[in-house]
């Protein structure tokens, strides 16, 4: 780096040393007289360009004293098996509430072990390329899956938690407790095929917080004796209602006073914290929540007190910019779906919760592939679907008869034969890339037939396109026959044959093959369970 004075120094003979040289006196005097001449306007310009200066250091300094206490504030966790990608893009986000009583601040009823931090709340959350679709699953707790071996934790052993294989499996809720993070994360993706992004926990301590810091969140109570759930701690009355920390925490974790079609179980509840994440997401639209900066920063301030999140969201940086990325996400673009599920699947576990199959299967693979969800599970073209048909019942000739109804209705029957007696009536596919032609098989039939994914855990479970097999068992109530469809424009026999196609209809999605779903835009007070009544 050359060292000297100026050129005007270096002209004039003179070489600084270690500064500029110094000018005439005459020469400063008239410096200053032009400061003195120059209009009121130059010296307001000038003056405010160096307050507005100062100010924008002193922002930026609390900017960043405010950013360094919030990263502090956060909880950031190794976490095993996500993607670490950022927060732009695709994103599948595995949201978890603990249970734990340790450290939190309420009445949360008794717990024997307060220390276990079981998994009350599992939601899978799927956005889209651009964030403006979100599609938001929810895992009952109750619910029996593979679980991979798992390094315990410290409070539970030294060890590695062995797989435990399904049937029966696990109760999916327990992965968090034995392994964390790392446990839980590897069993979702185990159940489901999908890829991992980020992971957040968050407790009693910061739903209250955040719920507080939002200024409340307005609830709905359906018709009839209200919703009393002592162990919950909640007492509200039918109609709307704010409720704030402690009451907003009762309203999503009570159970024992929902009726439906689960009374005091887990899948009222699940409606009830559908309902209540709707009204956050409406809410936050109408205030304009995301692209309030200073407001944001004071909810984080409190939120990240008690978040606990994956490295790759452990900045607030990161969480600022995911928030942000949701700015245009609108409530009526959210879907919150409630991964299907059944008892008394497997002896001794009637209490509990088993996977429907394929229904699951297809809504895992709709959320892996970015399928959007448009309120019922996809139907497949018949001509796409292969499938074998076995006969199972003794009844001779069922599966050659079956086979050419089904090619009838336009499906590519590929072979027929026949199979040990069976009561049931299955369809059996090979993993998630299968399961739409599984399922649309089944809404074919009279009666949907039970699923059966053929794919053993711990193989990976999404498969390859191909083959389906029925099997047709002693409860075979046989296959829809063909529906006329009005003629359309674009009809073949429009090509001049005058006359009109026929095309099959699929039955609608009921019974077992139904999925519990909502829209987040729609009435917080639609799609309640009832108050659960015993004496009616």
């Amino acid at each position: 780096m050359q060292r000297g004075g100026s050129a005007e120094s270096r002209t004039s003979g003179r070489v600084s040393a270690g500064g500029p040289s110094r000018r005439p006196p005459r020469q400063r005097r008239a410096q200053g007289g032009r400061w003195r001449q120059g209009s009121l306007l130059v010296k307001a310009a000038y003056i405010m360009a160096t307050v507005v200066a100062v100010v924008a250091v002193v922002v930026g300094v609390g900017v960043f004293a405010i950013y360094h206490k919030l990263d502090s504030n956060i909880t950031k966790v190794h976490v095993g098996d996500l993607s670490g990608k950022t927060v732009y893009g695709a994103l599948n986000i595995l949201v978890l509430g603990s249970q734990t009583r340790l450290g939190q601040l309420g009445n949360f009823g008794y717990d024997a072990t307060p220390g276990v931090s079981n998994s009350d709340n599992l939601l899978l959350i799927h956005l889209d390329p651009t964030h403006t679709h979100a599609t938001i699953l929810s895992i009952p707790r109750d619910t029996f899956v593979y679980q991979p071996a798992c390094q315990e934790r410290a409070y539970v052993g030294t060890g590695v938690w062995p797989a435990q294989q399904y049937p029966p499996g696990a109760i999916i809720d327990g992965a968090l407790n034995i392994g964390g993070p790392t446990c839980a994360v590897a069993t979702v993706e185990d159940l489901t095929g999908i890829q991992l992004d980020h992971f957040v926990e968050f407790d009693f301590n910061s739903f209250q917080t955040m719920v507080g810091t939002l200024g409340g969140v307005e609830v709905c109570v359906p018709p009839g004796p209200g919703y009393h759930d002592v162990n919950a701690n909640i007492n509200l009355s039918p109609g709307l209602h704010r409720v704030d920390y402690g009451q907003a925490l009762a309203y999503v974790r009570q159970r024992d006073d929902l009726g439906g079609t689960d009374p005091g179980g887990d899948l009222p509840r699940i409606q009830v914290q559908q309902a209540f994440v709707s009204s956050v997401i409406q809410e936050i639209n109408k205030d304009g929540l995301l692209t309030n900066i200073p407001k944001l920063l004071s909810i984080a301030n409190t939120a990240t007190e008690n978040l606990t999140v994956d490295q790759g969201l452990g900045s607030v940086s990161d969480l600022m910019h995911l928030a942000e990325s949701l700015a245009h996400l609108k409530a009526e673009n959210v879907s919150l779906i409630t991964m299907p599920t059944t008892t008394d699947t497997y002896p001794g576990l009637s209490e509990h919760l088993m996977p429907v199959e394929p229904q699951d299967d297809v809504l895992f693979n709709m959320i892996r592939t970015g399928q959007t969800w448009t309120g019922a599970l996809p139907v497949e073209p018949y001509s796409s679907v292969q499938v074998e048909v076995l006969n199972g019942t003794g009844q001779t000739g069922l599966a050659a008869e079956t086979a050419q109804q089904l090619r009838a209705l336009g499906f590519d029957v590929v072979g027929t034969g026949n199979a040990p007696y069976t009561s049931t009536t299955t369809v059996s596919y090979a993993g998630l890339a299968q399961s739409d032609s599984a399922y649309t098989l089944g809404t074919a039939l009279d009666s949907f037939p039970a699923g059966q994914d053929t794919l053993i855990e711990p193989a990976s479970q999404i498969g390859t396109p191909g083959t389906v097999t029925l099997t047709l068992g002693a409860d075979f109530q046989g296959v829809q026959q063909p529906k006329p469809a009005a003629p359309t424009s674009t009809a073949k026999a429009g090509k001049g044959s005058g006359g009109s196609s026929t095309t099959p209809t699929p039955a609608p999605s009921t019974g077992a093959s139904a999925v519990e779903s909502r829209n987040a835009g729609a009435s917080i007070c639609s799609g309640l369970p009832p108050a659960y009544d015993p004496g009616n």
